[in-house]
Formats: structure tokens, C-alpha cells, sequence
């Protein structure tokens, strides 16, 4: 998966910069094209009767399949909220991630029809920082909610006094997904990088964890507490991460900016409400995950 390579270099580019259930949901394939759909506000959502939400696919526990092919997820289960609230049916979207998030914003809100690919009037789950929504001026970055956290998995027999922080790897085998933000931190720290095991994927880090080969894994904290689920050994610290500029973000919504910029606004008030009023958090807490308020 190329999803936290994105959010790598998410990071990497701001650090650079600064120097530092109501309605049937169906589902469509990601290779249609979406000429007929790029535009579209609001009011023609309504007209027709459905809107086009895009989610990111084989990326647990926020969008992914299950043994029968359904989408399920956070953001799935988002993306239904929204298109209840609206009053519309929900047609899902599973994308493909790119190699970044501006090519993402590009190809599925205001340019993938020129290349034929498949523009969705919401796209979720994308990370906000000003200079990303500066940078990208046809595309609108609202609706924050929820704050995306990097965090360490870790068996509590191996730190039965304490939870591991990064200086632990000093001495204790620590598991990573290759060129992935954990892998770029951890390396970065004095004595770390001979204690540092790399992996394709979560799940091949997690059996490492669970045979004992490493006794810590370090990613996204929701990604990690889906990975552990109610195994009594396996744990999830948040602590403070020396020496990274910035191991936490919000996450929020894109629509076009010119053209649906009154769906923006209303998914941005729908998100907001149920935020505040803990729809939100019941979400993520019904899937095992921990919940905390989007940061400005």
C-alpha cells in the first residue's frame, strides 16, 4: 500500500516548506469516467438523487473489503453519514492511492476526467495542512474530523514498568513498513537504525511482533490499534515523538473548488455537527478505534 508513503510525503513537503443508517449504499468501479460528474454541486446532487463519495481502497480500518466484497470502514461508514444528512443515496468509490496527495486531489475532484479517470464529488480522508490547501487551489479542503496520529504498537510483556518511546530502540527491535514515515523518523535517531526491521506491510510486522522477532511496531495509531484488536499482549502507546516536526495531523474532506463549493460547505457543516455532537467518535469507537478531535 502506498498510503502512508503519501502521508510521508506529505509531511516531507511542509516540513521543507516551513523548515520544520438511513440510505442504500451502492458501489462503483474506480475505472468509469467521470466527465458527466465534474461540476456537479450541491443542488444537482439533490436534483438527481445521489452523490459520489470516493474512498481509498485496501486501506484498514478506513476503507476496505470484507470476504464479501462489501466496503466497510471509518470512512465508509462517514461517507454514509454524509449522504444521509444530505437526504441523497450514497454510491461508494474505492480509489486507488497515488504517489502523493496532490496527484490525488488532481486526479479524482478536478482533472482525472481529462485522463480518464473517475472524479467523486467527496473524496475522504485527506490530510490538511495550509500550504497542501494553498497549493492546491481547485480543490477544497474542509469538513476536518478527526486527528491522524503516528504511534508504537508494542507487547506490554517486553515494557511491563513502562511503554516503549523512541530511545527504547536503542536496544529493543522495532518493526517499520519500508520508506514509510516511521521508517524515515526511526532512522533519523542516533543508535536506532541497526535495531530497525523494515516489511512490506502491517501484517507482516505484526506477526513479527506476535513471534517475539521484534517487541515494538511504529505507524498510524488507528491502523495499529486494528492491528492489535483485544490481544491482552499487544498494546498502543501515543507519547511524544522527539525530533519529529510534525507525528500528528487532521484529516478532512475534498470537493472542487470553483465549481461544488456549496457541497463543500454542507459536508463541512455535517462533519462539524457530528463531531460536536460525538456521531463521529461513535464510529470510530464501534470500530475499536480511538477517537481525538481534529487540531486547526
Amino acid at each position: 500500500m502506498r498510503h502512508i508513503s503519501r502521508i510521508a510525503a506529505f509531511i516531507a513537503a511542509i516540513v521543507l516548506t516551513l523548515a520544520g443508517a438511513g440510505l442504500w449504499a451502492r458501489e462503483y468501479p474506480s475505472d468509469d469516467s467521470g466527465r458527466d460528474r465534474v461540476g456537479i454541486d450541491i443542488d444537482e446532487i439533490r436534483e438527481r438523487g445521489f452523490i459520489e463519495i470516493g474512498v481509498y481502497e485496501d486501506f484498514p480500518p478506513y476503507s476496505w473489503r470484507d470476504e464479501k466484497g462489501t466496503l466497510i470502514g471509518v470512512d465508509v461508514d462517514l461517507a454514509k453519514l454524509i449522504a444521509q444528512d444530505l437526504g441523497v443515496e450514497l454510491r461508494l468509490v474505492d480509489l486507488p492511492a497515488d504517489e502523493d496527495v496532490d496527484k490525488d486531489l488532481r486526479n479524482y475532484i478536478w482533472r482525472g476526467h481529462y485522463m480518464g479517470r473517475r472524479i467523486v464529488n467527496v473524496l475522504m480522508r485527506v490530510p490538511y495542512n495550509r500550504e497542501l490547501d494553498h497549493r492546491n487551489e481547485l480543490a477544497a479542503l474542509t469538513g476536518r474530523y478527526a486527528q491522524e496520529r503516528l504511534s508504537i504498537a508494542y507487547r506490554v510483556s517486553a515494557f511491563p514498568d513502562e511503554p516503549p518511546f523512541p530511545g527504547s530502540f536503542r536496544i529493543h527491535p522495532v518493526g517499520v513498513e519500508d520508506h514509510r514515515l516511521a521508517d524515515f523518523y526511526l532512522t533519523g535517531l542516533p543508535g536506532v537504525l541497526p535495531n530497525i526491521t523494515r516489511r512490506r506491510s502491517l501484517d507482516e510486522l505484526f506477526a513479527l511482533l506476535r513471534n517475539g522477532e521484534v517487541v515494538a511496531v511504529m505507524g498510524l495509531r488507528a491502523q495499529l490499534e486494528h492491528h492489535v484488536g483485544s490481544d491482552p499482549d499487544l498494546a498502543v502507546e501515543s507519547g511524544p515523538l522527539p525530533g519529529l516536526g510534525i507525528g500528528t495531523w487532521p484529516i478532512g474532506i475534498a470537493t472542487a473548488f470553483y465549481t461544488a463549493r456549496m457541497l463543500g460547505y454542507e459536508v463541512d457543516d455535517i462533519l462539524t455537527a457530528a463531531v460536536a455532537d460525538g456521531r463521529v467518535q461513535a464510529i470510530y469507537e464501534a470500530h475499536g478505534l480511538t477517537w481525538e478531535p481534529p487540531g486547526r
